[in-house]
């Protein structure tokens, strides 16, 4: 005969089993969440951690006023650089908030190195022992998919593809932008707008903050092209783009580039309207000289039939006259 457990043994290995998955799906949440880091496992010495805390503290003072700052502390091999940046949509008070995390997480897992780098949702901190401020730095770029797949993706991959291309060339070489941009396109009728983002730390030349982009979006190409939507976090730009709105300002901005094979059927649209009423012109103008010639020659044919019958008129009336005389004569 079989032993059968007592109910209340029952219940206790379920709700293990009921925690043991809680957990593996937390695990799996996390990974997917922020916040992300990088740590070189090099460890460094007590003048460097000291210097390492006092350079951070400089970034925490200055996170309520700038979206982005570099500085540098230290002397020969104890010297250590770091930096922040925050998405430039956020406010001081957002940012402030965002580093101050950001630096909380660096120093629990990334305790005693000499160079690491976390990204959160909108910010990322970074320091190092060794130079980096006015550096491009690309290795170890992390692209993140939105794990949700389109059933069509080839035209949405068009859409991106144009609108990432535009928004690089819009980051990296118009002053005016600060290196950072969005933009909304229609993807069709029915989904929701696309939005998109790219930004480049400050400190980079535009033809380095171009090509940190271009890597991005070869790494988004590489891992997310079928996805409906996409991260590159990198040491020195970020390229996000969704099907929804995903940052501060997404529903009121922006100009939007025209939607491949969008286009071209409205310019033909545009071409066809004004044929049509280019055409519709010209038969008034035609219909009005007609009109005016008909009503011309109308009253001229009038008024020739009016002089005749004041003729005929004149001549009765005359005869009417000579019969008169000729019968007063004959009286």
């Amino acid at each position: 005969m079989a032993y059968r457990l007592p109910s209340s043994e029952k219940t206790i290995q379920l709700l293990w089993l009921c925690f043991f998955i809680s957990n593996l799906l937390d695990l799996a949440d996390a990974a997917d969440n922020p916040p992300y880091q990088a740590c070189s496992n090099n460890s460094a010495n007590s003048q460097f951690q000291n210097n390492l805390e006092i350079i951070l503290s400089y970034l925490r003072s200055n996170a309520s006023v700038s979206k982005l700052y570099s500085t540098s502390t230290g002397n020969d091999h104890d010297r250590i650089y770091a930096q922040y940046m925050c998405l430039n949509y956020e406010t001081n008070d957002n940012c402030k908030k965002c580093i101050a995390a950001a630096l909380e997480v660096i120093m629990q897992l990334c305790p005693e190195d000499k160079e690491a780098i976390v990204w959160e949702e909108t910010c990322q901190l970074r320091y190092s022992n060794q130079s980096f401020l006015g550096h491009l730095d690309v290795s170890g770029n992390m692209a993140l998919d939105n794990k949700e797949d389109l059933e069509n993706p080839a035209q949405f991959i068009l859409v991106v593809n144009e609108t990432l291309n535009d928004l690089a060339k819009q980051v990296a070489f118009n002053a005016s932008t600060n290196m950072y941009a969005t933009r909304k396109v229609a993807f069709t009728n029915t989904d929701p707008v696309l939005c998109a983002l790219m930004q480049c730390s400050t400190d980079l030349s535009p033809d380095d903050c171009n090509t940190c982009l271009r890597i991005a979006m070869a790494n988004i190409s590489s891992c997310c092209s079928a996805s409906r939507g996409g991260r590159v976090l990198s040491r020195s730009c970020y390229l996000r783009y969704e099907l929804y709105a995903w940052y501060e300002g997404a529903n009121e901005t922006s100009e939007s580039p025209p939607v491949p094979g969008k286009s071209n059927r409205r310019t033909i649209w545009i071409i066809i309207i004004l044929t049509v009423a280019a055409a519709l012109l010209v038969v008034g103008i035609l219909g009005s000289l007609i009109y005016c010639h008909a009503m011309r020659n109308g009253r001229k044919k009038w008024e020739r039939q009016n002089t005749r019958i004041d003729r005929n008129c004149r001549g009765i009336d005359n005869v009417k006259k000579y019969s008169d005389i000729e019968h007063m004569g004959f009286a």
